[in-house]
């Protein structure tokens, strides 16, 4: 006897503004795309509406926007928008078959208490893990008595969730060792970029509109731990060698309401650099491809701690989609995502290193185009539609029938271009 396939009801619960989330949309939008109904519920941004279907996707936006700063702020923001989420799904406790919650706060996931209770499967799928990131963001370390609340609410939220879903395997390995989710009730789905928007084809790599220009691209929130600053001081060194290299940066808002991008600023005023800094506004999902497709490289520079060691940035496989030769500071994650021939890395603070890289890069635009080449090797062996069928497998386990996923897209192989010895 043939088990029929089901078609789910789904509800996602992001902390986030969903158009501007590209993990939560490429869930919802792969789970529409099989035939699931899907409903989000996320903050709202100013002038968004309260509901809108998206892509096949029902958003609905709650009453509440973001505002970066202090902790209080952010402790504000998670209980307020829990209490929000709380009552609009206790009023639908028994509608949908699966509640997706995205951490932060991992808290956020007693929001769908009742469709527990009632039996329904709720996952909580960890972007980041929190003791990490507040470690990281207060530099202390995750045995610090300040950390221990943050822990406590880890250990209780994980074991609440019928499974949890880590957006890197070191996240989930992380977890496993802390007890806080049993192997069986955890999987890994990586940040993958979406190949139907970062299309290569689409948007060729090309480099900067001028020939005499070298463009660094940064892309992302600005703020100490994210290290855009080493961008910054690499100028006047990497100056001497390339004569036209300037950093543009595509901001989102950052901790502080803009204080480090004021610091940016008077760093680059201080470093005799200001005009080759342009700071630019922040950039709706679809308008990235053709940025990149005009950088001369990619980067991501975050300074070393608990957290960035193994964090990936979604900008990195994004880059890499793109066929964008990427710089990067060397961290655990990405050595062991990725070969020394096929991103450029450096450690942390090493300018030297880092200007030898742009420079190498700029006298050798061959040896760039080897090592994108190189690196779409990652995007065919963490493709999306990989990466999902590893979440459609879960969801199968934990509702007990098949479940509907569309047609996969043909996943074209790549040449790996012979070896040309590029050193660190």
């Amino acid at each position: 006897m043939t088990t029929a396939v089901a078609n789910l009801r789904v509800c996602m619960v992001v902390h986030a503004y969903y158009e501007g989330d590209a993990r939560v949309r490429r869930y919802a939008e792969s789970l529409a795309a099989g035939g699931h109904h899907v409903e989000v519920l996320a903050l709202r941004a100013p002038g968004k509406p309260k509901r809108e279907v998206l892509r096949g996707v029902e958003v609905q936006r709650l009453p509440l926007s973001r505002h970066r700063g202090g902790t209080l702020r952010y402790l504000f923001e998670y209980l307020w928008f829990t209490l929000l989420c709380g009552l609009v799904l206790t009023w639908r406790a028994r509608r949908y078959d699966v509640v997706h919650v995205h951490n932060m706060p991992d808290f956020l996931v007693f929001a769908a208490f009742w469709p527990r209770v009632f039996g329904r499967v709720v996952l909580l799928d960890v972007h980041d893990l929190m003791p990490e990131v507040y470690c990281s963001k207060f530099k202390t370390s995750v045995r610090h008595p300040g950390i221990w609340p943050i822990r406590l609410q880890e250990w209780i939220s994980h074991r609440f969730a019928s499974a949890c879903v880590f957006a890197t395997e070191r996240f989930r390995q992380g977890a496993l060792t802390r007890g806080t989710v049993r192997p069986d009730r955890s999987i890994a789905v990586m940040n993958a970029a979406d190949t139907t928007l970062f299309d290569r084809r689409l948007h060729p790599h090309r480099g900067p509109d001028r020939a005499d220009e070298f463009v660094m691209l940064y892309l992302g929130t600005v703020s100490d731990r994210h290290g855009v600053d080493q961008c910054v001081r690499v100028l006047p060194l990497a100056a001497t060698t390339i004569p036209g290299i300037k950093l543009v940066i595509h901001s989102k808002l950052a901790d502080g309401e803009g204080k480090p991008l004021q610091e940016l600023r008077d760093l680059a005023r201080t470093l005799g650099v200001s005009d080759r800094v342009e700071i630019r506004d922040s950039l709706l999902l679809q308008d990235v491809p053709a940025a990149m497709s005009r950088a001369s490289v990619g980067v991501f520079t975050p300074h070393m701690d608990v957290h960035i060691d193994m964090a990936l940035s979604l900008k990195v496989p994004e880059f890499v989609a793109m066929d964008v030769p990427v710089v990067a500071v060397r961290t655990s994650i990405m050595t062991s995502l990725f070969r020394e021939d096929e991103v450029a890395m450096f450690a942390d603070g090493d300018r030297e290193g880092f200007a030898a890289w742009l420079t190498r890069l700029h006298r050798e635009p061959q040896l760039g185009r080897q090592m994108a080449e190189r690196a779409r090797r990652f995007t065919v062996e963490h493709a999306w539609e990989k990466e999902f069928a590893g979440y459609v497998g879960l969801l199968e386990r934990l509702c007990g029938r098949p479940v509907a996923v569309a047609a996969p897209k043909p996943v074209v192989e790549v040449r790996e271009p012979e070896p040309t010895g590029a050193g660190r």
